[in-house]
């Protein structure tokens, strides 16, 4: 039986690298029918009570442990130099396990960021250890750059030289990768792996009777006339927005607003959760719930019951169930806006980074992303656009996925190098 690794990614929390990981999973099993698999999670104990199949282990990932790993590979790597296997007894369960993987899949969704220094460690230490271990690394498409920063630039030029092969998510990123000096032979361009999903590769089950529920409601107010538009917030871009000085909830509440004053029903749901958690990190039921309380107490012309909310754990499976309800879906999240692009649903980003960018102008979309900065200006027009332009934007999303979704799927040739 082989055994393969996936990392940068988990099951609980942010359902995009939910959706990265359990895509990898269904494509290596397609391809090697009996393997078995490691995830390396910073949400070990969570994913393990998620976890509903027998043939994936959860190892934890969570940086202290990741750290115990790169130094206990560093130790193996050297003893191995003179022809010493250290017993699996000394060893991290997480090393222990990586040293038994045919491969491991780096499935980190932005990574070697200027802009995210402190998360560039770790990026470097989720590949590091399979490294030392000469393990192959496949990092799976994902956004990367710029590098101007020189500890970024040699990270990054580090990694792509010494893994099997790197996919950029995108033109912007492989701009950068083009000025990053590495053989041109290492790396290329590719769609987000998440273009390859599949409902039947989800590993989880959650909450499937309150999303059931939900769709029964969605299901009448279509039969009703009316049509169903997405809101899916960022719990990031609601910090980025404050320590702009602006108010993203605020933004969110007159958007729904206007789109009530239009006749549409609002479905607000997260694409990240951490229900029972306090913590905004990658937990945008924060946002939610802060959405529902404002326009309860003060709900300025929003009927409150032609908005639903989805304020609990839901997996990609039931994200996309509920997407394709909609008539059009606004997004902070970058899954999101994937999801949508993969059901042929017109989505509008209201984002932070050129990660929503290069994956639109895929499909011709690129018009349809706004800067958070400048959403209080340019949203509501957007929004009105898209809506005009609706038949005609879902004809070209529907032609472009029959070039996208067969070019996400190539990632996984990357298989067939494998000795």
């Amino acid at each position: 039986m082989n055994t393969y690794g996936v990392i940068g990614g988990t099951l609980w929390g942010n359902r995009g690298a939910e959706a990265m990981v359990v895509t990898t999973i269904g494509r290596v099993r397609e391809r090697d029918p009996d393997a078995a698999f490691v995830l390396l999670s910073y949400f070990p104990d969570r994913d393990r009570a998620l976890l509903q199949d027998p043939a994936v282990m959860v190892a934890d990932a969570r940086p202290a442990p990741t750290i115990a790993a790169w130094c206990a590979a560093l130790v193996s790597r050297i003893a191995g130099t003179v022809g010493i296997r250290l017993p699996d007894a000394v060893l991290p369960s997480s090393v222990r396990a990586l040293r038994r993987c045919r491969a491991l899949f780096d499935v980190s969704g932005i990574s070697f960021h200027d802009g995210r220094l402190s998360v560039v460690a770790y990026n470097l230490l989720c590949v590091w250890p399979a490294l030392l271990l000469r393990i192959p690394v496949i990092r799976l498409s994902q956004a990367m750059g710029p590098f101007r920063n020189p500890l970024n630039r040699l990270s990054a030029q580090w990694v792509t030289r010494r893994s099997l092969h790197t996919f950029a998510r995108g033109r912007l990123t492989a701009d950068f990768m083009g000025q990053l000096s590495v053989p041109p032979e290492t790396w290329s361009v590719a769609p987000d792996i998440a273009f390859a999903y599949r409902p039947e590769y989800s590993v989880t089950a959650e909450n499937d009777d309150r999303v059931t529920k939900l769709t029964e409601h969605l299901a009448q107010v279509r039969a009703d006339g009316t049509d169903i538009i997405a809101l899916v917030p960022s719990s990031l871009v609601n910090r980025k927005m404050a320590s702009a000085g602006g108010d993203y909830v605020a933004l969110l509440h007159g958007l729904v607003r206007e789109l009530h004053q239009r006749g549409s029903h609002v479905l607000v749901m997260p694409n990240a959760t951490r229900a029972g958690v306090e913590a905004s990190r990658n937990n945008d039921i924060t946002v939610v719930n802060q959405l529902r309380d404002r326009i309860m107490k003060h709900p300025d012309g929003v009927d409150p019951g032609a908005v639903s909310y989805v304020d609990f754990d839901v997996n990609t499976a039931s994200i996309r169930w509920l997407a394709e309800q909609c008539t059009l879906l606004i997004t902070s999240r970058f899954h999101a806006m994937v999801a949508a692009l993969a059901l042929g649903v017109p989505p509008l980003v209201m984002g932070w980074s050129h990660k929503y960018e290069e994956v639109l102008e895929m499909f011709g979309c690129q018009s349809h992303s706004v800067d958070f900065s400048e959403a209080e200006q340019r949203l509501l027009p957007m929004v009105e656009d898209l809506l005009a332009e609706h038949d005609t934007v879902r004809e070209r999303i529907l032609a472009a996925l029959s070039d996208v979704e067969p070019a996400a799927i190539a990632q996984f040739e990357q298989l067939d190098r494998l000795t």
